[in-house]
Order: structure tokens, then sequence, then C-alpha cells
């Protein structure tokens, strides 16, 4: 339990001082809208979701964006109920334009001893819009903590 009120209190912490683009771009991947690479699933999330399944964003991104028990890494999107809305009867492979986004986020916290440390997160963002439904996924990584210094 301590452990989650810690790791709450860096991402809190950090939200609230700085964040730094690292980098942006937008690539074209091609987005199945087969069975194969679309669903409703609740894997990662609290209720079944649309997404979309695309291998190829493993190769483009930095951090891992494969949800626990899917094959590959995918978007959702929260405007859609059934798979059917997005596939709208015409299963096929689009190319898609994919954003991402990679930001740091730091900031000051308190360590278990009570030193002041600089926490160094990692927040990748990638949206793409598909046949009219917005779809995104996000996810974060800590990086080593840096003396409190570092963080001016």
């Amino acid at each position: 339990m301590k452990s989650l009120v810690v790791l709450g209190l860096i991402f809190l912490s950090a939200m609230a001082n700085a964040n730094t683009l690292v980098s942006e771009q937008v690539v074209t991947l091609p987005v199945d809208l087969s069975t194969a690479g679309i669903r409703l699933s609740k894997a990662g999330y609290s209720a079944p979701t649309v997404k979309v399944l695309i291998p190829e964003l493993a190769a483009v991104t930095v951090l891992n964006h494969r949800n626990e028990g899917e094959t590959a890494p995918c978007l959702a999107t929260f405007q859609a109920i059934l798979v059917e809305e997005v596939v709208q009867g015409k299963p096929e492979v689009l190319q898609v334009p994919v954003s991402i986004k990679l930001e740091k986020i730091f900031g000051v916290i308190e360590d278990e001893n009570g030193q002041n440390i600089c926490q160094v997160r990692l927040m990748e963002t990638v949206t793409a819009s598909i046949r009219g439904f917005d779809f995104s996924h996000v996810r974060f990584g800590d990086l080593p903590s840096r003396h409190v210094d570092d963080c001016k």
C-alpha cells in the first residue's frame, strides 16, 4: 500500500512541476480492420473497449504499448461501443497517420529517507484518427532518480 501511495505522490508531484518535449513525429502505419486487427477487449481496461492492434507500432515507439493479454501494441477508442461501428462493413488494411509524442516529466519529491530527489518519468502518447474515431494509448516509464539539483 505504501508503494502505491509513493508512486501516486511521485506522479502528482512530477505532473505539477515540468514537462519537456523529447520528440514528436507522425508515421504512417498499416491498420488492419479485419477480425485479426480490431477487437472489443477488456485487456488493460476496466471495461470492454474497441481496440486496433498495430504490430508495427513497437518499432517506432520507446515505451511498450502492448496491453497484457494482447498480441500486439494497440490503440483504443472510447467513441465506439461496437467493433462494427469502426469497421463499417469494410474490413480492410488502411494506411493511417499515427502521431507519437514523447515527453519527459520531472519534479522534486521526497524519497523514503526524507531526502529531496529529482524524479523523472517518460510519457508517450500515441494517437490516430481511424474512420472518424479518435484512438489513443498512453504509457509512462520511470527513469532512475537524480540529484535534486537536476530538476532546476
